[in-house]
Parts: C-alpha cells; structure tokens; sequence
C-alpha cells in the first residue's frame, strides 16, 4: 500500500461533524461532442475515443474563465442557503485551473480574493489550496479543522475549472495515437461550490475524511506549459495511473469503511471521481476483487455528459444524481477522489435533507 504522508484525520466524533449546508453548481450552456473535439484535432488518434472512455459531451465556458465558473457556483450556493454573503467565515478556493483572464494564467492574488469580492463576502478570510483534483476535498478538510477549532462557525470551499484550453492545446499539438495529451481530450468545464457548517445531527455530514498521497507515483499525471506554443498541456500515463490506483484504492475503500463501522450494505453510493466511464468501471471491478464479492449497482457517473471537470467532478455528480431523484434524503455515500500526486481521497457521507431542498429549489419552490 501506499504510506501516507498527510496527517490522517481520526475517526470522526459524534456531534463533531461538518455538513454540506448548501450546494451550487454552475455549468455553461455550449455542449462540445467527443466527435466534435476529434475533429478539431490537426492528427486526430486513430482510437474510438467515445467508446474507449465512455465520454460523449462535456460543457465549454465562453467568455468567461475559471474564477467566473467558480463565482456562478458560489452564487447558487448562496441563493439556497439559509447564510448571507457575509455571514461566511471562509472562502477556499481549489481550482487548479488559472485561466482567470483571456491568454493570461493568474496566480496571484488568490482566486478566493477575486470570489468574495464578486459576492460580498468582506467579513471572509480567504486563501486559495491546490491539490490537483483533491482539491475541493483538501479544501473541506482544512474548512473542517478550522470549525472545529472554533476558528470559523461556517465557510465556502469553490472551485471553477476551465480546462478546456489543456484540451485544445492537446488537438493542437496531438502527434501519434499515443501521445501523453491524448487524455486531455476527456476534459469539460464546469462550477462548484459548497457551504460547509457544523451539522446538528451527530449521525449526519461528513462522517470520516482521509487523505494520503504516494508521491513516488507523481509522474504517471502532470501540467506544465506547453514547450511547442502557447498554452498548458496535461501529460498522462493513463494505463500506469490507472493500473497503479486499481492496486492501492480498493485497500483505502475499505480502509474508510471500516473507520466508522460501516459495510458495502450500509452504502447507497459511491461517488468516485469523474475521469471516465470506463475507468470507474474498472475501478469498481477492483474494488469488487479485493472484497471478493460483487458491488451493488449504486456507483453514480456524469462523466458521458460532463467528461472530466477535475476538483469540482464529485459534486456535479452529486448535483446529477439529487436531481435523477437517486440521492434521497439520509442515504449514505462514499466519496472516491484519486489525483496526480497520486493523492487518494476518501470521505464517508450521511445526507440529512439536503437532496429535498436541492429538487424543490431547482422545481421553483422556495
């Protein structure tokens, strides 16, 4: 197994607990296909890339960039949470992508100054926290330590990914059918945000968040700039990084588990991170080997209609799934996020009412 090398964070306490308060998402409208993007490419792969990945359609920002992704997102949490602007104590902002402005990569100041200026949070510390695409669970970790400790009764942690310009940098530079930009090609664009209170339900919220990361895998995923024109580019060993997961997750599922005494029985989701069909397929075959009995049908994926949109992918899923009516209120979930590093990520999950609230607010109700 992969040792960790962030502190764990311990079995959760009763009555300690954090909880989703509110959620938002925010997707752009333009919808680009798989055979759209394939198209676009100067040497197009000569791999089924639709069939192979499962991804038909993702969204693309236009005229707007990372950090307006990440403020739309903020902005729908906020219309349906019982917290004003400037009652939240914190903002975090995860985002890996800096494309804060047309050609100009931004990382100074930090995206969460540029996000509690737009919704008038002025009363919110802020910092930004960049994990790849543990991000927005980073983020929640450390949100929840500060609530906890008393430094903050509530707070946001936002992320806006606008990773299609890795994209058509890799239809742009793309040279064989092997080319480690090929899996560039899987991405969209794409919002969230959550506000993130102390839960007054013991048995509800976050149950157990674990972090870990295996940094001698670090090569298997990374960004750079691009060293042939202007641009970043996404370098992946895809069949490395996946083979390399589907040996240590299954062990940290458990793991998770096993922590707060639950069983595949007492689940009703799992919610892994959103990089393709068919790689949540197969991690869900390893997971099934490793506990040597067949998982239920209860893994949700969006990734066919939103590819993969990094830090914010686990709660569009969560959006995806609330409103097909799959998450009810009092389910329990897993959480499943692997990043380049390789950062594993698990976080344990009891929904108190908030898929209710989220259907009626999207139904019109208030």
């Amino acid at each position: 197994m992969i040792q960790p090398v962030s502190v764990p964070s311990g079995t959760t306490s009763l009555g300690d607990n954090i909880r989703i308060e509110s959620l938002g998402v925010y997707l752009p409208e333009k919808i680009l296909t798989m055979e759209a993007l394939l198209a676009s490419c100067r040497r197009r792969p000569r791999w089924d890339l639709e069939r192979i990945t499962g991804i038909h359609e993702r969204r693309v920002a236009v005229g707007e960039y990372a950090v307006d992704l990440a403020i739309r997102a903020a902005g729908q949490a906020l219309d349906m949470s019982r917290y004003q602007a400037e009652e939240l104590d914190v903002i975090i902002c995860t985002s890996i992508s800096k494309y804060n402005r047309k050609n100009e990569f931004h990382l100074e100041p930090a995206s969460a100054v540029r996000i509690r200026a737009a919704i008038g949070a002025g009363n919110a510390r802020t910092f930004d926290v960049v994990n790849a695409c543990a991000g927005m669970f980073t983020g929640i970790y450390v949100l929840q330590g500060m609530i906890r400790s008393g430094m903050a009764r509530c707070g946001m942690v936002v992320s806006g990914e606008q990773n299609m310009p890795l994209a058509e940098t890799a239809a742009r530079e793309l040279r064989h059918s092997f080319d480690g930009q090929l899996v560039a090609l899987t991405l969209g664009d794409g919002g969230a945000a959550l506000i993130i209170d102390r839960s007054p339900n013991a048995h509800k919220g976050f149950r157990h968040i674990d972090l870990v990361t295996g940094a001698k895998h670090d090569h298997y995923c990374y960004s750079r700039p691009s060293r042939r024109g202007p641009g970043g580019i996404l370098v992946t060993k895809a069949r490395g990084l996946q083979r390399k997961g589907n040996e240590h997750f299954p062990a940290y599922f458990k793991r998770a588990m096993d922590k707060i005494g639950w069983t595949i029985d007492d689940l009703q989701h799992i919610i892994p991170h959103q990089v393709s069909v068919r790689a949540i397929e197969n991690g869900v075959r390893a997971v099934s080997r490793y506990l040597g009995s067949t998982l239920p049908d209860i893994t949700r994926c969006c990734a066919d209609h939103f590819g993969n949109t990094s830090t914010t992918s686990h709660f569009l899923a969560i959006h995806d799934a609330i409103l097909q009516g799959h998450i009810q209120d009092g389910h329990n979930a897993m959480l499943v996020s692997g990043a380049s590093g390789i950062v594993i990520a698990h976080a344990t999950y009891s929904f108190d009412d908030l898929p209710r609230r989220y259907r009626l607010r999207f139904a019109g109700v208030s």
